[in-house]
């Protein structure tokens, strides 16, 4: 497998175990690639409930989130292979991971609650919604100004892959914001398990590294933007 074009070494990880031993299985066998949709998102909603109830419960919700992030390319893989490829399955991916998926979303909204429920502080929604106003000022930079370059990465790779291997401090560093932007339902996942395993309440600090990163970029979509006016 080549890596895809904006990729994280996280993803190309996922990707290649999910391939080699899950998708290989299903391609002989008489699932479609919706079925695999479905599925991978019913296990993400029983992943969400399963947080709400802590301790022992958040940990097998974290075993379920993980596996809905193996199965993430499965469907779109045995699509591919069987030519089953449909408008359906692209609208069903669309939507899914539009609603559970993203920081914004539900699943940012359901951790701003278990971060609440820890410490009774709203301060959480609040951060929750600069997020989401983050959000919309990126989507609304990126539509005016079309054409925009995406990606922070300078490494010199056939394809563009953010990885750390062999590329300089500048690059490593815009790397690890891209790559943490990729994660960032991942860092409320892992701060809930730290939190459940060893009593370390993170939320805040996890919250505030989502807002800021949020916010680089999209004043990196108005600054490049606005140059582009200039010219």
């Amino acid at each position: 497998m080549k890596r895809l074009k904006g990729e994280t070494f996280y993803h190309d990880f996922l990707r290649k175990v999910s391939f080699y031993i899950v998708t290989k299985y299903l391609m002989n066998r008489n699932i479609t690639p919706n079925q695999i949709t479905i599925f991978r998102n019913i296990l993400l909603i029983f992943a969400f409930i399963s947080f709400m109830g802590l301790n022992h419960w958040y940990i097998l919700g974290f075993i379920l989130f993980q596996i809905s992030e193996l199965l993430d390319s499965v469907d779109g893989d045995v699509a591919r292979y069987k030519n089953l490829g449909s408008k359906l399955g692209v609208w069903l991916e669309i939507f899914f991971d539009a609603i559970l998926t993203p920081v914004w979303g539900v699943v940012g909204l359901l951790f701003a609650y278990i971060a609440y429920s820890i410490s009774q502080d709203m301060i959480y929604f609040l951060l929750w919604g600069i997020i989401s106003f983050s959000v919309n000022l990126e989507k609304t930079f990126y539509i005016h100004f079309k054409g925009i370059k995406e990606g922070l990465s300078e490494a010199s790779h056939g394809e563009i892959y953010f990885g750390f291997k062999n590329e300089n401090l500048q690059t490593k560093i815009k790397n690890f914001i891209i790559v943490s932007k990729s994660w960032e339902n991942q860092w409320l996942v892992f701060g809930g398990l730290i939190y459940v395993l060893f009593g370390l309440n993170l939320f805040l600090y996890i919250w505030i590294w989502l807002v800021l990163l949020n916010q680089i970029h999209w004043i990196r979509l108005a600054y490049m933007g606005y140059q582009k006016t200039k010219q």
